[in-house]
């Protein structure tokens, strides 16, 4: 059974690069902006938000393959 600790996954675009947070200083400050969303993409990117790390690292993997991904909060 999966755990629930919700994550937020923010989504850069332009690097490619994602990065999973858990509750911290970047998820406090996160805001939508005209080209970044939250809770959906925009033309940049987003924050997304997952049940959890595991559930978010598999769907990532499939759909963004070619991108970096780095944990930033363990």
């Amino acid at each position: 059974m999966l755990s629930y600790n919700p994550v937020w996954v923010n989504i850069d675009l332009p690097t490619k690069r994602l990065e999973v947070h858990r509750e911290c200083a970047h998820t406090n400050q996160m805001c939508e902006t005209p080209y970044k969303g939250v809770g959906k993409l925009k033309r940049d990117g987003g924050w997304i938000r997952f049940r959890n790390a595991e559930v978010a690292i598999q769907r990532l993997k499939e759909e963004y393959d070619q991108y970096e991904c780095l944990i930033h909060c363990k």
